[in-house]
């Protein structure tokens, strides 16, 4: 019987410590449910308090680049730049073929807030940065001999020191064409005050009579053309200032270039060579438009240059606040192509911009 009694006490004792054992995990889940519960209302309250709007969307015809400013337009701060979702739909220029792609893109905390972009107001300069045509031009004489032609003619104030010389021309070798690459601009979205630059002279005074030829092209297509005849010995400039209708004809502020044409016209001897020693294209300010060509940014990324007006915790996006932002394209966008933007908070609010280009 004392036997029975211990069993009897032994099962009730374990039944005891299992009630015990299962009050305390239900508890356990209830605390860790309401825990769960708290946490989703906070990240509810949090999520209604946040507000994006994708402002000044911009994207041109033969660059990789978009820019955009993020206005925080809720109650919430954002910092968290690194949680975002960055996707955008475009068409691509791929070897000359638009493409749809779709790219999703990575924060470069190693380029943000550098503050190296350009918010309008600023007149454009776009001055010759490769060779794509040589010709018989040389840097021999006028320059520091390496072959790299562009670089004679590419600064940003004029200097007569150094400059390019065509060949030597003669009733045998009648022309020598020279074509230069400008860097990028952005549309000014004016056809106003588009200027074309450049200084020229004959090699030497005397001699057989040249002309010079200069052509402002858009890819392969003409945009306006300059001739100068019988060329003096000494350095003249010329400014030109694009008709309406021809700055109207760009389309693609990426893919300009200028063509220098030294023509022989008259005479028998001696021979002479046409110099050229500075030249530029002025357009004016992308008014509006956040130029971010200067940022140096991975391709596939996206980063912060500049929060505008960030006076209250710097790098924080407040309220009423925007944040210049500017992404890197693994492609150029196509002419006349279309950029879808979306942009997702670390929070799950959600914004999409569209531009055709």
């Amino acid at each position: 019987m004392g036997l029975g009694v211990a069993l009897m006490g032994g099962i009730a004792c374990a039944s005891m410590i299992a009630v015990f054992t299962l009050l305390s995990s239900m508890t356990t889940q209830t605390h860790e449910l309401n825990s769960v519960r708290t946490q989703i209302m906070d990240r509810e309250i949090q999520l209604s308090k946040t507000n994006i709007d994708i402002e000044s969307l911009y994207a041109q015809g033969g660059s990789n680049l978009v820019s955009l400013t993020l206005s925080n337009v809720g109650n919430e701060k954002l910092w968290d730049y690194e949680n975002f979702d960055v996707l955008i739909t475009y068409d691509a220029d791929v070897g000359g073929v638009p493409t749809l792609t779709a790219e999703r893109f990575t924060y470069s905390k190693d380029s943000a807030f550098s503050q190296d972009g350009i918010y309008g107001g600023s007149t454009q300069f776009a001055r010759p940065d490769q060779d794509i045509l040589k010709g018989g031009w040389t840097d021999t004489v006028g320059g520091d001999g390496d072959g790299t032609l562009y670089e004679e003619i590419d600064e940003s104030v004029r200097n007569d020191a150094d400059f390019t010389r065509s060949a030597t021309l003669t009733i045998l070798g009648q022309s020598d064409t020279w074509q230069v690459g400008l860097s990028d601009v952005l549309d000014p979205q004016t056809s106003s005050n588009h200027v074309v630059r450049y200084v020229y002279k004959k090699s030497t005074g005397g001699g057989i009579t040249v002309d010079l030829t200069v052509r402002l092209l858009q890819g392969t297509t003409q945009i306006a053309s300059w001739t100068h005849n019988n060329v003096d010995s000494t350095f003249t400039l010329a400014t030109q200032t694009l008709l309406e209708s021809e700055a109207n004809s760009i389309t693609n502020y990426a893919d300009l270039r200028l063509t220098f044409v030294a023509t022989y016209t008259g005479g028998i001897l001696p021979g002479r060579e046409i110099d050229v020693s500075w030249a530029e294209l002025e357009v004016p300010a992308a008014s509006g438009v956040y130029d971010c060509s200067a940022v140096i940014l991975p391709q596939k990324h996206w980063t912060i240059d500049r929060i505008s007006d960030d006076l209250i915790d710097p790098k924080l996006l407040n309220a009423e606040e925007g944040a210049l932002i500017c992404i890197k394209l693994s492609y150029p966008v196509a002419a006349n192509g279309d950029v879808d933007v979306t942009i997702t908070t670390d929070v799950g609010k959600t914004k999409t911009a569209s531009l055709a280009v």
